[in-house]
């Protein structure tokens, strides 16, 4: 469906914003009506795959859907034939009849009966379906608090036992396809060359893997499962006002009319309320991003007595992402506001019809009470239909940035010729390498042989392309010419993984998961034994730390002193004996 208005707040990029890089390239330009069905077709397998929680979900609708139908009879019945006395008629006298015979006190017990089933199995009361969620109503204006919804959904259209059963099987359902979203984001960023992470920030990576990946469920509830439902009540309701009112069909026409009304005011505002919420989801990252880089660099900041001036940046931010929701209200509000009188008209026409039909005496008050419920079924399943392109907008912005990483950010593999590394590595060799981030060159020319047993030491000033160069060997960056070669195999034939379980890895940086010490050193071999870790731990404090060279005493497996920190992040890559190690600076006397 075209989108008639553009938004007057399409994102655009910031002169300021570093991040230039292939992830970000695709989100500057507006997001066109064909770019969002496409997202939403290579979105559908994160839902495809639980068809079985997807098969309970409908059956679940469907039949409070069918026992909601029924709800508006007790009090037509009540009015007309318990009330009033005259005999039932039509779909009532087929059901009731054989049940509680035409006597009015058999009738008002059975009404009562259904009216107690209804509370049970729906939570019918007061005739009105009370729904029961999961939504939490102070969750926040931000992208951040809207989404946490999203991610929690468990809602249904009723209460009682049937809207229970389906708030279970709602939230099951929405957590297990958040969660292959996310692993797939976070498992894509982990495999992503290093060279990404030059521009990436860190938070804004969190912001896509938490909240942009909630951006599926509404795909499903609100995209598919909605307007199938909403089709299925209306045909519903419209078999079962013809054969009770087949003589009355305005309130139909009149319901068909709500398709066009709210789907037309709807389509005009689809671009905007797409192109915010890409506005939004940016400015909450950016929010989050400003955040993790400040506590990183506390020390820094701390150092230069920059305190007031990082708060009032994070403020900044803070607002920003306000500003954008406030924003997205408004269109929301215009929407309303567009929507409304249309609305108004329709509604104020059947209400002036149905009750000129009361005064003709062509209908009864009951009549009245039964068409005045069938007509809102279906209306808002017409309204509900029509509104389903701009309910799916947020999503789709979501969703631009989920693909913007699955798409756009490949793992590197081998070309098929070697499946992998047979043993140690014998041999690694450059040959006239070249190395950088994007259109950056920081080596070219390279060419060195290393061969196992050798320790070859990469001197240089700061920023010379030592660590580049280093990242190269487990293919953490790829070289834009020249080969990398393993016993003379090319790495790019080979797959990244293979190569990096022969590569042990010390970085310039140290790292430490929050685990103990002995976890941290196995992490480079996983079955290592209790005297492979010691013995890994003990080279570790011969090499990084002089002073401990003597030492008669075996180092403790539990924990470190905190200058330390180096001797436990080269541990990991001693214990596993049978790798190439690779040291970025190491501090070594």
């Amino acid at each position: 469906m075209p989108d008639a208005v553009a938004s007057a707040a399409d994102p655009a990029p910031s002169p300021r914003d570093s991040r230039a890089n292939l992830l970000y390239a695709g989100e500057q330009a507006p997001l066109t009506w064909r770019e969002a069905w496409r997202l939403l077709a290579k979105s559908w397998p994160f839902i495809s795959r639980y068809r079985r929680l997807v098969a309970i979900k409908c059956a679940l609708v469907f039949v409070s859907l069918t026992f909601f139908l029924m709800t508006p009879w007790p009090l037509k019945i009540v009015i007309d034939n318990v009330i009033a006395a005259p005999p039932l008629t039509g779909i009532p006298a087929a059901i009731l009849t054989p049940i509680a015979g035409a006597r009015r006190p058999s009738l008002l017990v059975a009404v009562t009966m259904f009216l107690v089933l209804a509370v049970i199995l729906i939570g019918m009361a007061a005739g009105n379906a009370h729904s029961l969620g999961t939504d939490v109503a102070s969750g926040g204006l931000d992208q951040a608090g809207l989404t946490a919804n999203d991610a929690n959904d468990g809602g249904s259209l009723w209460s009682g036992l049937f809207g229970y059963l389906e708030v279970r099987v709602t939230i099951d359902l929405t957590q297990r396809m958040n969660q292959s979203v996310r692993t797939a984001i976070y498992e894509r960023f982990l495999r992503s060359p290093l060279a990404l992470y030059a521009d990436q920030k860190i938070g804004d990576a969190v912001f896509r893997v938490m909240y942009d990946s909630a951006s599926i469920g509404p795909v499903f509830y609100r995209g598919v499962l909605a307007p199938i439902m909403s089709l299925l009540m209306f045909v519903m309701a419209l078999i079962v006002l013809s054969a009770q009112f087949s003589n009355q069909p305005v309130i139909v026409v009149v319901a068909i009319l709500f398709l066009p009304v709210v789907a037309i005011g709807s389509s005009l505002f689809g671009r905007a309320l797409r192109n915010q919420s890409q506005s939004m989801r940016e400015s909450g990252s950016n929010v989050m991003a400003a955040f993790e880089e400040r506590v990183a660099q506390v020390l820094l900041i701390k150092a230069f007595g920059q305190e007031n001036r990082e708060t009032a940046a994070v403020d900044t931010a803070s607002w920003e992402s306000y500003r954008a929701t406030l924003r997205m209200l408004a269109i929301e509000f215009v929407l309303a506001i567009v929507l409304a009188p249309a609305c108004s008209v329709l509604i104020g026409y059947c209400l002036y019809y149905l009750m000129m039909q009361v005064i003709a005496g062509r209908m009864t008050l009951g009549d009245i009470v039964l068409l005045a419920s069938y007509g809102a079924m279906l209306a808002r399943p017409m309204a509900t239909i029509g509104n389903t392109w701009a309910a799916l907008q947020a999503s789709v912005a979501g969703l631009r940035r989920v693909h913007s990483v699955l798409d756009n950010l490949p793992e590197p593999v081998g070309d098929g010729a070697h499946d992998g590394l047979g043993g140690r590595v014998g041999n690694l060799e450059f040959s006239g390498v070249a190395l950088g981030y994007g259109a950056a060159t920081v080596l070219s020319g390279v060419t060195m042989s290393m061969r196992a047993g050798q320790m070859v030491a990469l001197a240089g000033p700061s920023g010379c392309g030592k660590t580049t160069l280093i990242c190269s060997i487990p293919r953490f960056l790829e070289p834009s010419a020249g080969t990398i070669a393993f016993d003379g195999v090319d790495s790019r034939a080979v797959a990244p993984d293979s190569i990096r379980a022969r590569v042990g890895f010390v970085f310039q940086n140290e790292s430490l998961f929050s685990i103990s010490i002995e976890d941290n050193i196995r992490y480079g071999s996983a079955g290592a034994s209790m005297a492979d870790v010691r013995e890994a731990a003990a080279m570790a404090i011969r090499c990084f730390c002089p002073t401990e060279r003597r030492a008669p005493r075996r180092p403790s497996i539990v924990e470190y002193p905190s200058g330390s920190r180096s001797i436990n992040s080269a541990a990991p890559a001693i214990a596993a004996a049978s790798r190439t190690s690779a040291i970025d600076s190491p501090a070594l006397p």
